[in-house]
């Protein structure tokens, strides 16, 4: 199983011959420490105790307070190197309900994918040179501070805890790929 946070686990209980309906039924998802049960009832989302009869889905939450979620980007650097990125948030989920209704609806619910998909980092590209980690720590630092997330997470907030950067040579191997890449038939 991955680690897609705050999603666990979801079940689509209906129709009723479904496989996740059967395993709801002979293995019920039992919330955990720090798991909340989020029940779809006909379309309205509860976390309170449901009737079993008419859920059709039933997520299982992580409602942990100030998860760690990271998020990475390889940076082009002016020459042979590159800037390894690393930025770590700090998550807690504010509304579970909500973030199972987004699932439902086809918005992103994992939240480091999300979080990795922001264009803002790659606007850097080629704008530091090596030697330059600090300047470019401390720009990164001022654009995720002023704002964490490139867009909403529903049901979730999201802080901004650190950056990381770290200059890597780019070898001829990574750049142009390697001869076992081109091995003959």
């Amino acid at each position: 199983m991955t680690d897609r946070y705050p999603i666990v686990c979801h079940r689509e209980l209906r129709p009723r011959w479904r496989r996740d309906a059967r395993l709801e039924r002979r293995h019920p998802l039992i919330a955990g420490r720090n798991e909340v049960l989020v029940h779809n009832v006909r379309g309205a989302y509860t976390t309170g105790t449901a009737d079993p009869t008419r859920r059709t889905a039933v997520t299982l939450v992580d409602v942990r307070p100030d998860r760690s979620v990271f998020a990475r980007w390889k940076l082009m650097a002016s020459g042979a190197f590159r800037f390894s990125v690393t930025v770590a948030f700090r998550c807690t989920v504010v509304d579970p309900a909500e973030i199972a209704r987004s699932r439902r609806e086809g918005d992103p619910c994992d939240v480091q994918y999300v979080l990795a998909q922001d264009p803002r980092p790659r606007r850097l590209q080629r704008e530091y040179s090596e030697g330059d980690e600090d300047r470019l720590r401390l720009a990164l630092t001022a654009l995720f501070q002023a704002q964490p997330a490139h867009q909403d997470i529903a049901g979730v907030r999201v802080e901004f805890a650190q950056v990381s950067v770290e200059l890597v040579e780019v070898s001829v191997e990574t750049r142009y790929g390697s001869d076992d890449d081109y091995t003959e038939a």
